[in-house]
């Protein structure tokens, strides 16, 4: 809690801790209320979320309380918002943070969307560039080392991939076409050894196509250098390893 807020306090919201603010020997809810209802003590009420902390009975009574208060008096567009340090069963999740968009910890631009929220505006956030691909490594169930490709949108067919010619007596390639996250149906023997950039590559082609929701599998029995793959006379990528 003390980095949280911390991170925050750097990008200059004014976070109040309940140790740091409530008085001892006082009732905690009637101090809570005033931190809830004064608009000039509060612009948000943050909860740090566990899987532990939701299962609490004591912590669910202080949200619900919280939560009440908050909506009757500053009204439902008072930012209550939700940090959650990694994922929470959403069983676990009240329906109060469950019907409002919450933040991860996992998320690099958490702190920028806490503020967000606070300041009610969009979060500023550079827009990370995508591939027009998507490439995961897998494991095949014969062993060696299988990736799995395909195209963000579009078609690629007939399905082609490759790696350097060079390297093909180590690591022989064979391709495939199947369900994503899932592995290669049949595997395609079509050889065919082309110049790619500087490059001599040895490729293999499937027929079927592989598309946004069908993957196309690359298999070698040992890791390449890198591999290409795409369509065979259309667009093609190529990953460095």
């Amino acid at each position: 809690m003390d980095y949280i807020a911390q991170e925050l306090r750097r990008l200059g919201v004014d976070v109040q801790l309940d140790r740091w603010t409530l008085v001892t020997g006082r009732r905690l809810w009637e101090q809570t209320a005033a931190y809830i209802q004064d608009p000039t003590r509060s612009a948000a009420w943050v909860i740090y979320a566990t899987q532990a902390s939701l299962s609490s009975e004591a912590c669910k009574e202080e949200y619900s309380y919280a939560l009440d208060r908050a909506l009757r008096t500053r009204g439902g567009a008072f930012p209550i918002i939700g940090i959650f340090p990694t994922h929470v069963a959403p069983e676990f999740v009240p329906a109060g943070l469950r019907t409002r968009l919450y933040v991860n910890l996992t998320d690099a631009d958490w702190a920028e969307r806490v503020v967000a929220g606070v300041e009610g505006r969009a979060p500023r956030i550079s827009a990370t560039p995508i591939a027009p691909y998507a490439f995961k490594e897998t494991m095949p169930v014969t062993g060696g080392v299988m990736f799995e490709v395909r195209p963000r949108a579009g078609v690629w067919s007939p399905f082609l991939a490759g790696i350097p010619a060079a390297e093909l007596e180590d690591a022989d390639v064979m391709t495939g076409v199947g369900a994503p996250g899932g592995s290669p149906g049949v595997v395609t023997h079509d050889v065919r050894q082309g110049l790619t950039g500087d490059s001599v590559w040895r490729f293999r082609s499937i027929g079927d196509e592989v598309s946004p929701t069908r993957s196309g599998y690359i298999v070698c029995q040992r890791r390449p250098s890198s591999v290409l793959f795409g369509a065979a006379t259309g667009p093609q990528y190529r990953v460095d390893l």
